[in-house]
């Protein structure tokens, strides 16, 4: 995910939170951030923003994910890859 350059660790924590929520049932989870960059083009009108990276394990996940996800505002983009 990339995030919001100003969120603050409450804020941060929040969002990952309810992430966890909109996925539903999760069996494991791990949640790394790889620090602020600078992007190579602005985003939602950001010229930095946060990355972070949310693995986890789940059965199944809700279908309307990505949308719920994408109306965030502190998420500038997601990316679901299925392994």
């Amino acid at each position: 995910m990339i995030l919001k350059p100003d969120l603050k660790k409450d804020q941060k924590d929040q969002l990952f939170t309810d992430v966890k929520k909109i996925m539903g049932e999760v069996l494991r989870d791990k949640v790394e951030l790889l620090g602020e960059k600078k992007l190579s083009y602005p985003i939602k009108k950001e010229r930095r923003a946060e990355f972070a990276v949310l693995n986890f394990e789940a059965e199944n996940i809700a279908g309307d994910f990505n949308k719920r996800i994408g109306i965030r505002e502190e998420v500038l983009r997601h990316l679901l890859i299925r392994q």
